[in-house]
């Protein structure tokens, strides 16, 4: 048996969750550069307004019915996540973060019986401990416990589903665009097959469906049959990360350029340190706006290989500044640029070029240098300390004009409560 927990308009729940005045009031969520809707409430999906619809399209919908919009403020949802992660995670050690608002628990060795009050047990710890709506669905397999969470929030808008038994009942009320694993290029083909919802698909031969579609596919019409194919699966270290983002404004001066490919670098390093890693190749990337046809168009990318494996901040952002210095051309209104940092190992597998090694004492400063960056950063929030190649103004940064404080990651910022 699976569970899979599902917190209900995440991003959008985390806005509501600092400003009770905003209880029934209908919110949205935009994305970088407050381009698009990335997430809504119920009541602002009651209005019609679509996901991924860009905004100025329903911008006079929103100050029509007041509608509170905000820019996306990631360090605030990532860190109400690892709250919601944790509490699962103290209750039920086997479980699987599936992404930054879902983690499915493997439920084999609760007996039958006392899942339904577990499921709802955890759901008011999870409430109670941190103040996100959540929905739990309960089936004989990940994909099943995927369908039980779609019928508790919008067929049933209950927080605890359980399917088993009546999957007969509810897969057909699930149309084939709606279930977990089907690509959209499949849709047209199984329609022409006559299977338009997650019951029939299910009663499709196993074999037939290998041969016609492929074994990903097999899969699900196992899965939606009962027969588990999907365990949990542990969080692989990474082998890439990236770093990047839109410009606020298109930009052409190769200084700003270089302050923001400077500023992912450190942004990507940050979260690799974090995870223990080192980086063995790096590189960047920079382009114009394709959307833009009434300006020069022009797209690029160079790698660079590092002699030896490296956590060290200084000479990944000298490799990077040096990489864009190549691929810049002069007279690009430039939309986009990032860095990615690759080959990533685990820093105890640290294997050094055998006619390029550091000396013993440069290997050990640099270790001390980037241990204390680290503790400065953890005590005085992300980024306290950063290189002065990274700039100070900014003005290449992307547009967050109706961002929220960051309620849970600084101390300036945190919410106050006035007592009468």
């Amino acid at each position: 048996m699976f569970a899979l927990i599902d917190c209900n308009n995440f991003y959008a729940s985390c806005e509501r969750l600092f400003r009770p005045d905003l209880a029934t009031t209908p919110i949205v969520v935009l994305s970088n550069n407050d381009g698009c809707v990335i997430a809504r409430s119920n009541e602002a999906k009651a209005l019609g307004i679509q996901m991924g619809v860009p905004f100025f399209k329903v911008k006079g919908l929103c100050k029509q019915h007041n509608v509170q919009v905000f820019s996306s403020n990631y360090t605030l949802y990532g860190n109400l996540s690892h709250r919601v992660m944790t509490v699962i995670e103290e209750n039920w050690p086997d479980t699987e973060i599936y992404s930054i608002d879902e983690a499915f628990l493997n439920l084999k060795t609760l007996p039958e019986g006392k899942i339904d009050a577990f499921c709802w047990d955890l759901q008011k710890k999870i409430f109670r401990n941190t103040g996100i709506p959540i929905s739990i669905g309960v089936g004989r397999t990940k994909t099943l416990a995927k369908v039980a969470n779609h019928v508790a929030k919008k067929k049933l808008n209950t927080p605890v589903f359980n399917v088993t038994h009546q999957e007969e009942r509810w897969l057909p009320h699930l149309e084939v665009d709606d279930i977990w694993g089907i690509r959209h290029q499949w849709h047209k083909k199984l329609v022409s097959l006559g299977v338009t919802n997650a019951y029939e698909l299910s009663k499709l031969n196993p074999r037939f469906v290998k041969d016609h579609f492929n074994v990903v596919l097999q899969r699900t019409v196992l899965e939606l049959s009962g027969t588990s194919c999907l365990e949990l699966e542990a969080i692989a270290p990474k082998k890439t990360i990236m770093s990047s983002c839109s410009f606020g404004e298109l930009q052409s001066d190769f200084g700003f350029i270089q302050e923001a490919i400077s500023h992912h670098c450190g942004t990507a390093w940050d979260k690799m340190r974090r995870q223990g890693l080192i980086a063995q190749h790096l590189s960047v990337f920079i382009r114009s706006n394709p959307f833009r046809e009434d300006l020069a168009q022009y797209s690029n990318s160079i790698g660079f290989r590092l002699v030896n494996p490296t956590d060290d901040v200084r000479y990944l952002t000298t490799a990077a500044k040096l990489c864009i210095k190549r691929i810049y051309r002069k007279g690009i209104q430039y939309h986009k640029c990032g860095v990615l940092l690759a080959d990533l190992i685990d820093r105890q597998y640290r294997q050094m070029d055998l006619f390029h090694q550091p000396s013993d004492e440069k290997f050990f400063e640099t270790e001390k240098v980037m241990s204390l960056i680290n503790e400065i950063n953890q005590k005085y929030g992300p980024r306290t300390i950063r290189l002065a190649a990274e700039g100070f103004q900014k003005s290449w940064s992307m547009k967050r004009q109706l961002k929220s404080p960051h309620y849970t990651s600084r101390w300036s910022e945190l919410p106050l409560v006035f007592l009468r």
